[in-house]
């Protein structure tokens, strides 16, 4: 759900608001889907027919931001195929706020959604121990699904376009409330002039006119 703006642009999330609070992490390393937090082409503000990610913000727990654990925040299609994913993000504000700007460079076609946010999350070197990254309180949730993944893998452990397998883990709606959101603005189509411009003719014809 869109929960707020900022700057002419969406924040998603689902669940309480940035900034937050302080809540414990999944043990296990894992990729979860937020059912609620979502983009489609309803989403606003702005025009065009596609979206780009520019920050995410997220809740690191306690013990979570010694530089050994590592996310990723990442979009979900309605096949459950992960369509976008973010670079990997480490947070260093413990048991606080973290904010990762991004530079917006791929973009998103606003009509192959809904989208879900998701996030994969692990630690260096280890699986299934201390691999949450991402603070979530037990209640106040919209539903979410998350599935066991090895946090030996590191960074992409699943391709973009790859189905993802059966949940794990369940937590329906009024259940887990993970403390994340994303920023998405829409990304304007160029116009005729742009286009020009970019490809030289439009200095072309000011020559020709001049």
């Amino acid at each position: 759900a869109a929960i707020g703006t900022t700057q002419a642009a969406v924040v998603i999330g689902e669940g309480a608001s940035r900034p937050f609070s302080s809540a414990s992490a999944d043990g296990w390393s894992g990729v979860g889907v937020l059912d609620a937090a979502v983009i489609d082409e309803n989403t606003d503000p702005g025009s065009g027919d596609s979206f780009a990610v520019t920050e995410v913000s997220m809740w690191a727990a306690p013990g979570r931001a010694d530089g050994a654990n590592h996310f990723q925040a990442l979009l979900v299609n309605p096949d459950n195929q992960i369509i976008w994913a973010s670079p990997e993000l480490t947070p260093t504000v413990d048991d606080g706020h973290n904010i990762f700007p991004l530079a917006g460079g791929d973009t998103v076609p606003a009509a192959g959604g809904p989208y879900r946010l998701g996030l994969w999350q692990w630690r260096d070197g280890t699986d299934d121990s201390a691999g949450g990254t991402v603070a979530f309180a037990g209640g106040g949730g919209e539903g979410m699904f998350q599935i066991n993944v090895d946090g030996n893998l590191g960074a992409n452990p699943v391709p973009l376009g790859t189905t993802l397998p059966a949940a794990g883990f369940t937590s329906p709606a009024g259940g887990r409330d993970y403390h994340i959101d994303i920023v998405v603005s829409r990304v304007p189509e160029p116009t005729i002039f742009s286009v020009l411009a970019l490809s030289g003719f439009g200095l072309l014809i000011r020559r020709r006119r001049s």
